[in-house]
């Protein structure tokens, strides 16, 4: 496999799409998560206190959830991309 790791404009444009999904996150703004989301029974999100699979089970967690005290302190965020088609933020 011959990808080129970490591409510029591939870097700063999933460096975009995370900081849009964090702000949505602690601002509990649900349209916001729900569109970022891929919306299939395939989809996996792994949480804090709760694994949840497909997007119904995703979009009614969000539902439920509290939206008071959601802001957090993010340190050593690694975006790491591979190619166009895939990154890892962490």
């Amino acid at each position: 496999m011959n990808r080129e790791i970490n591409l510029p404009q591939v870097v700063t444009e999933v460096t975009a799409q995370f900081y849009r999904y964090e702000q949505a996150l602690v601002s509990n703004d649900v349209a916001e998560l729900d569109a970022l989301f891929w919306h299939d029974p395939r989809t996996v999100r792994l949480g804090a206190g709760e694994n949840l699979y497909g997007i119904d089970e995703i979009r009614a967690f969000r539902a439920a959830r509290p939206s008071a005290g959601l802001n957090r302190t993010l340190r050593n965020t690694v975006i790491t991309t591979f190619g166009e088609d895939y990154a890892v933020c962490s």
